[in-house]
C-alpha cells in the first residue's frame, strides 16, 4: 500500500524523504511494486457536494449514525510510534492525517477539474490570490477555522521552503477572518498555484493554539515536532486512540459535511506489506485499502465484493542518463537507446493492467500528450513504441563513431558500450521492467548488467552521480503532473536526486520543429517562464517547444506510466456506482465518505 506520488512527501525533496524515512518509507513510496479544464474558475467555485437533502436526520439535524466501523489500513509504521504533524515528515502517518485534516482543494482525474474542499472559492488577479475558507469549516473543538490558522501554516511552510513560496511574497488576512490573501512575487499562472494548493495531501492543519509557538523558531523546531497530544483536526474524523495495532478514529460531528457520514468509526490497522493487505481484502478483514499494487493473479482471486478503482499516477518507470558519461552523455547514444526499447513490451511484462506505454517520448504524461501537442503531435519522434528499431539505432551509433564486433557495440578504443544499469531492489514490477529493458539492450549489442540496490543506496547513487544509466520515475507524480509545466521542468533538474543526472544548464540546439534547420532554446528558462504567463496561447507554445526539446535531446527517457490501484468493498457498505465522477479524486477511501458516497448499509 503506497500513496506513491500523491502524499505529503511530494512537498519535500526525495533526498530528505530518504534521510527521514529510511528504506521502508521509500519502498512504500515506490508503489508496491490534458490540459485540465478548471470548473473552479478564476472567480471561484463552491460546487463541492455537501450531501443529499433527503438524507435521514436525527433530532439535532444530523444523519442517523450507525454503530459501524469502516476498516482500512496503514503501512507507514506502527501507529503508537507515529504522529500527526504533517510538517514533521519523519514518522508522520499521512493515511491517518488525511482523515483528520481537510484539504484546500482536490483535483479530479476523471473530470480534469478542481473541486473545492476546505475552500469556498479561490480567485486570481494579477499578483493577488484570494482564498475564501468554507463557512462551517471548524476544528473538532467547535472553534471556526480562521484565516489566522491558515496564515500560521503558510508562514511555517515558508520556513520549510515549501513550493508555495516559490511564488508567494507574503500572506495576510483579507477582509474578514475567512479570507486569506497571498501576494505573489509577480503575476503567476493560476494553474500552477491551483496545483500547488491541491497537490497531494496538503491539508489545513495549522491550529493556532498548537502551531503559533513555532513562528519564532527555526525550521528544525516544526520539522521535529511530533504532534501526539491535544490533537485537533477539521476533517471528517477525530482521533480516538492509537496503539501498536491500529489508529481508531471517530466521526467528527463538527465537520462541515458531517451529514454525509453515517457511521461512527474509521479504523486503520497496521499492515506493513502487500501480502498482508491482499490477505485482508481476500478474507474480509479490510473494507478499504487506500493504495495497493495487486497483480492480475491476485485480483482474479479477490471475492466479488472487492472492487478496484484505478487512477492515473502521472508517474512511472523511465530511464535516467548520466549526462557527464562519455557515452550516454551523447545525444545519438541516448536516441539509439530510445529506438531499441520496446515500451509496449515493458508494459506487457511489468503489468498490463496497470501500465501504459508512452506513445511519444515528450516528457508529458501519456494520456495528456495529444491534447497538449495538438497538430504538432504527429511530428514528434515516437522512437517505436511497440517495436525495436534496430536499424535506426545502428545508424545513429555508427555515425557517432561506434562499431559492432563480436556481437557487441564498442567505442573507438574497443571499450564496450554499456555498464551497470541501476535499479531499486524490492520494487517487484520495476524489477520486471528493468530485466526487460536490459534484455532488449543486450540483445541489440549493448553490454549491461543489472545493479539492484537497496533504496538508500539507490537514491544516493543517483545523487552522487555514481552511475551510467538506470531506472528512475520520469515525472514528479500526482495531479500536478497533468500540467506539463511540472514534469517538463522536473526532468531538467530532477530535485529528487539533486540534479545528479547532470543535464547541462543553458542553451541547447536541436532540429527545428518544422523540419527545416535547427532551433536553439534554453529549455529550463522557457518552461520556467510558464509560471508567470497569463495567456493560454503563450503557455501552449512554450510547452510544445520544451516538449520538442525533450523529444529530441532526451534529458530522461519516459517509458511507461502506471495506474494506481485503490480498493473498496460493497458487502456491508454502500458504494457509489462505478460511473460516478467522485471516484476520480485520490484517494477514494478518503474522499468518498465525506461526499456521502461510501456509507454504511442500513441495518
Amino acid at each position: 500500500m503506497s500513496n506513491a506520488t500523491d502524499d505529503y512527501s511530494d512537498l519535500i525533496s526525495r533526498r530528505q524523504f530518504v534521510e527521514l524515512t529510511g528504506v521502508s518509507g521509500v519502498a512504500a513510496l515506490a508503489g508496491c511494486g490534458a490540459n485540465s479544464s478548471d470548473s473552479a474558475t478564476e472567480s471561484g467555485d463552491s460546487s463541492t457536494t455537501d450531501g443529499d437533502d433527503d438524507s435521514p436526520t436525527d433530532s439535532t439535524g444530523g444523519t442517523n449514525v450507525t454503530d459501524a466501523t469502516l476498516t482500512g489500513a496503514t503501512n507507514n509504521g506502527v501507529p503508537s510510534n507515529l504522529h500527526l504533524n504533517p510538517m514533521a515528515t519523519q514518522n508522520y502517518d499521512w493515511t491517518a492525517g488525511n482523515h483528520l485534516f481537510e484539504r484546500f482543494a482536490a483535483y479530479n482525474f476523471t473530470t480534469q477539474e478542481f473541486e473545492m474542499a476546505g475552500l469556498e472559492s479561490w480567485s486570481f488577479e494579477g499578483e493577488t490570490v484570494t482564498l475564501t475558507l468554507r463557512e462551517g469549516l471548524t476544528w473538532d473543538t467547535g472553534e471556526p477555522v480562521t484565516a489566522g490558522d491558515v496564515i500560521t501554516q503558510f508562514r511555517l511552510m515558508k520556513k520549510t521552503e515549501e513550493t508555495l513560496w516559490d511564488f508567494a511574497e507574503s500572506v495576510e488576512e483579507g477582509e474578514d477572518d475567512k479570507t486569506v490573501v497571498i501576494t505573489l512575487q509577480e503575476p503567476s499562472n493560476p494553474e500552477i498555484i491551483k496545483h500547488t494548493l491541491a497537490n497531494g495531501d496538503l491539508r489545513i492543519h495549522g491550529y493556532q493554539p498548537v502551531f503559533d509557538e513555532f513562528l519564532d523558531q527555526d525550521a528544525a523546531a516544526i520539522q521535529q515536532f511530533e504532534w501526539e497530544e491535544d490533537i485537533h483536526g477539521n476533517g471528517p474524523f477525530s482521533l480516538e486512540s492509537k496503539n501498536d495495532q491500529a489508529w481508531t478514529l471517530s466521526r467528527n460531528d463538527s465537520f462541515h459535511a458531517a451529514e454525509n457520514i453515517n457511521f461512527s468509526t474509521y479504523e486503520l490497522l497496521s499492515r506493513q506489506d502487500n501480502t498482508a493487505l491482499q490477505q485482508g481484502l481476500m478474507g474480509g478483514e479490510l473494507d478499504v485499502v487506500t493504495s495497493l499494487f495487486a497483480p492480475p493473479t491476485i485480483v482474479a482471486n479477490f471475492p466479488d465484493h472487492v472492487e478496484e478503482v484505478t487512477l492515473p499516477a502521472k508517474w512511472g518507470y523511465g530511464i535516467v542518463f548520466n549526462h557527464d558519461d562519455p557515452d550516454f552523455g551523447k545525444r545519438p547514444v541516448r536516441q539509439a537507446v530510445a529506438h531499441i526499447i520496446n515500451r509496449q513490451q515493458i508494459a506487457d511484462n511489468a503489468g498490463p493492467r496497470t501500465k501504459n506505454p508512452a506513445p511519444k517520448v515528450t516528457g508529458i504524461a501519456p494520456s495528456d500528450q495529444e491534447s497538449w501537442l495538438g497538430d504538432a503531435y504527429d511530428s514528434f519522434e515516437s522512437y517505436g513504441m511497440d517495436a525495436t528499431q534496430s536499424e535506426a539505432a545502428a545508424t545513429l551509433l555508427r555515425d557517432a563513431g561506434y562499431s559492432k564486433s563480436d556481437g557487441t557495440w564498442r567505442d573507438e578504443d574497443g571499450n564496450t558500450l554499456g555498464g551497470s544499469y541501476v535499479t531499486p531492489a524490492g520494487w517487484t514490477d520495476w524489477t520486471t521492467a528493468t530485466n526487460t529493458v536490459v534484455d532488449q539492450l543486450n540483445s541489440f549489442g549493448f553490454d549491461f548488467e543489472v545493479n539492484s540496490l537497496p533504496n538508500s543506496d539507490y537514491f544516493s547513487t543517483y545523487i552522487n552521480s555514481d552511475f551510467t544509466m538506470g531506472a528512475l520515475y520520469w515525472m514528479p507524480g500526482g495531479a500536478r503532473s497533468a500540467f506539463p509545466y511540472f514534469p517538463l521542468r522536473w526532468q531538467l533538474n530532477i530535485p529528487d536526486i539533486d540534479g545528479g543526472h547532470n543535464f547541462a544548464d543553458g542553451e541547447h540546439t536541436v532540429p527545428a520543429m518544422d523540419g527545416s534547420g535547427e532551433m536553439t532554446l534554453n529549455p529550463l528558462e522557457e518552461i520556467s517562464s510558464v509560471a508567470t504567463m497569463q495567456d493560454q496561447a503563450q503557455v501552449d507554445e512554450a510547452i510544445k517547444r520544451v516538449a520538442w526539446h525533450h523529444n529530441q535531446n532526451l534529458p530522461v527517457l519516459g517509458l511507461v506510466e502506471k495506474l494506481d490501484q485503490s480498493w473498496l468493498t460493497d458487502a456491508e457498505w454502500n458504494v457509489v456506482s462505478r460511473s460516478d465522477d467522485a471516484r476520480g479524486v485520490k484517494w477514494p477511501s478518503h474522499w468518498l465518505p465525506k461526499q456521502g458516497k461510501l456509507s454504511a448499509t442500513e441495518q
